[in-house]
């Protein structure tokens, strides 16, 4: 009989406040487990189960030198050997919606942990230095090590805090963003990391638990095969501080038509100047963020809706 995966009975004997503590500090976090705790729960036969079922199925390749990465290809199910032993890294992501038990086990977590944003599952199946090259993710990651061994060099604090897109270092050896647009904001710069000298080196073995927050500088290399589950954490999108609040003004403010409608038009007659209507368009958008800001006022007393929309992500399944 198979055992059911609660988050809680799975992570001990650390607690749902050690994760969290974790998360908010930014400083990883491992623990050494038990290898049965995951005995039965999840293996290669489960894995290739869900690929036959997978939306999300990729594959990945480090470089020579284990450099950089390929970008992420899809294949099909019936490719995932032949990658598997030409040292691709193949990944699930969402195998939570297709696996009932790491269905459960992403909806514990988030129910244990109170993450308001989406909780997801993915599955990694990596053979002998296969794995993915140093790179931070725009997420927290909670990894269990199921088959196998993986050798993990994780830095200490966060290169940036709560980054909204992930980056990692490129084939000619410089570390970016993997984001189509160059452009970054000042927040989001980072200076080039010197990876191998300042991160710490874990070795996963089977039961083993690795935490690593958002905007940590991270590798992972298998030793031999390996087969893990992650469950991440995400904080940009549904969720998000950012999302909560911004939902509840926008569902207020839609209420006024003004609101929904376009800025007011501003025809230019022959020969005016090409800004005639500046002065009533600044005066428009003015007013508008003087309503918004009694809105902002109206939540501050009364704090109804960001509350009940914030308890809506957290029932939330996704």
């Amino acid at each position: 009989m198979r055992k059911r995966l609660d988050f809680e009975a799975l992570i001990a004997p650390l607690t749902a406040e050690d994760i969290g503590a974790c998360i908010e500090s930014g400083r990883p976090e491992f623990e050494v487990g038990a290898a049965k705790k995951l005995c039965g729960v999840f293996n290669r036969e489960r894995f290739d189960q869900a690929c036959l079922l997978a939306d999300d199925l990729h594959v990945t390749y480090a470089s020579e030198g284990r450099v950089s990465m390929t970008p992420l290809k899809h294949i099909d199910a019936s490719d995932v050997n032949a990658h598997y032993q030409a040292g691709g890294t193949i990944c699930i992501t969402g195998i939570n919606q297709t696996c009932a038990d790491l269905r459960l086990l992403s909806a514990t977590c988030k129910m244990s942990l109170g993450w308001s944003g989406v909780v997801d599952c993915r599955a990694y199946l990596s053979c002998d230095g296969g794995g993915y090259t140093p790179h931070f993710d725009d997420k927290c990651v909670i990894t269990f090590q199921i088959e196998g061994c993986k050798r993990w060099e994780v830095c200490d604090a966060p290169a940036v805090r709560n980054p909204v897109s992930n980056a990692g270092r490129f084939s000619d050896g410089v570390f970016r963003y993997f984001k189509a647009a160059p452009e970054t904001e000042s927040w989001e710069q980072f200076e080039q990391p010197l990876f191998c000298e300042t991160a710490n080196t874990y070795t996963l073995n089977p039961g083993d638990i690795l935490v690593v927050p958002a905007g940590v500088w991270h590798s992972a290399c298998a030793i031999g095969n390996s087969l893990s589950i992650a469950l991440t954490l995400n904080h940009v999108g549904c969720g998000s501080v950012r999302e909560i609040i911004f939902s509840a003004l926008e569902r207020q403010l839609m209420s006024d038509p003004v609101w929904r409608g376009a800025t007011p038009m501003a025809p230019h007659a022959d020969n005016a100047e090409p800004f005639e209507s500046m002065c009533e368009i600044d005066a428009f958008f003015i007013e508008r963020l003087h309503e918004l800001r009694q809105w902002v006022d109206k939540n501050l007393a009364d704090r109804t809706e960001i509350v009940r929309i914030w308890a809506e992500r957290m029932s939330s399944r996704e």
